[in-house]
């Protein structure tokens, strides 16, 4: 771990501190590293996402490399609905996306499968990522396992053109889709939490770059609830993920219940003022931009800034990417904006 800065917390005590609102060495850092992690390993994006294993132990490669405070195993956002029978491209080299939904008619429903997610698609990938993680790395960091919200799988059903269509054109369709998006997503949550991870939730179809704050009331906020629910139950903090634009949407995003939303495109200091005496706010360094485009000092200029308008976001705030950290991002990057954390200093406003 090539740090520049030293710590006096481990990343796992850290975040616990965090989130029991105890004083903590700095801000926690938690970029999105997703995909990137396969970088970090040295192996092809394909091979990541087709092996258990291969996926963990790159995760686990990006943490000695990095030492950010949460890990989050992920792929693609279709994985759930590969699983229940949505067919998926798989690239050589990058992130695989959906090649052909399961319902290309209405009648095609009864094609969706209930998922066993130690059998179905790659679910058991993500699982036995998830334990090799917590079994290497668990006494040091918390291991997230990231999956899908309803809309987003819905979506990934049907096909996200004809879905979003049919929001208005037949809302009876749309229902039970996300009906059976959702059943799915609960045997997946408690999967999850068997393999000793913590269940994050991504919604990235519900955007407010996509849809309106009334389909997204109608249509995300109901199907979202039993989800973060669940994971409550179990004693965990739900975190919530949304991409794009969410400035309209956030003040919904946080009637989810969720106890943490990651924020791509928004001012901070708005959703500070809308929602943060309710929600912990995560974010939002551009990921193209300033991650993969920009240099150490732009990423370190743009997590200080991030710092300096949501820093004391009431219920809290965690310094990380607006969304997915770009495969090819360079890891001196990753560094400046762990270290922009580690340097941060609130009452200079630094």
């Amino acid at each position: 771990m090539t740090n520049t800065l030293s710590d006096q917390m481990t990343p796992k005590q850290r975040m616990a501190c965090f989130l029991q609102g105890q004083e903590v060495d700095r801000p926690p850092c938690a970029p999105l590293i997703l995909n990137h992690a396969a970088r970090v390993s040295g192996v092809k994006i394909s091979e990541y996402n087709q092996d258990g294993r291969t996926m963990g132990a790159a995760h686990v490669a990006a943490f000695k490399e990095y030492g950010h405070d949460f890990i989050f195993i992920f792929s693609t956002t279709s994985t759930l609905a590969e699983a229940m029978g949505t067919k998926l491209f798989f690239p050589d080299d990058d992130a695989p996306w959906v090649e052909e939904p399961v319902v290309r008619q209405p009648a095609d429903l009864a094609k969706v499968r209930t998922v066993d997610p130690q059998r179905d698609g790659r679910l058991p990938v993500y699982l036995e990522a998830t334990r090799l993680c917590c079994d290497r790395i668990g006494e040091d960091v918390f291991v997230g396992c990231v999956f899908s919200g309803p809309f987003t799988t819905a979506a990934a059903l049907r096909g996200t053109e004809n879905f979003v269509k049919e929001t208005y054109k037949n809302p009876e369709l749309v229902h039970k889709l996300l009906t059976l998006a959702l059943d799915n997503a609960l045997i997946f949550v408690d999967a999850i939490l068997a393999a000793g991870g913590i269940p994050v939730l991504v919604e990235p179809v519900a955007s407010g770059s996509l849809i309106s704050p009334v389909m997204f009331k109608k249509f995300a906020l109901p199907y979202l609830k039993p989800i973060v629910e669940k994971i409550q139950q179990a004693n965990l903090p739900c975190i919530l993920h949304i991409c794009g634009k969410t400035t309209k949407v956030v003040e919904l995003m946080a009637d989810t219940g969720a106890n943490a939303l990651s924020l791509d495109v928004i001012d901070l200091a708005e959703a500070k003022e809308k929602v943060g005496d309710r929600v912990c706010l995560i974010g939002n360094v551009n990921p193209a931009k300033t991650m993969l485009k920009g240099g150490p000092r732009d990423v370190a200029r743009e997590a200080r800034a991030c710092l300096a308008r949501a820093g004391d976001n009431p219920a809290g705030f965690i310094l990380s990417s607006g969304c997915e950290v770009p495969i090819n991002t360079r890891p001196a990057n990753i560094h400046a904006m762990i270290d922009a954390a580690r340097s941060y200093r609130p009452q200079a406003g630094l």
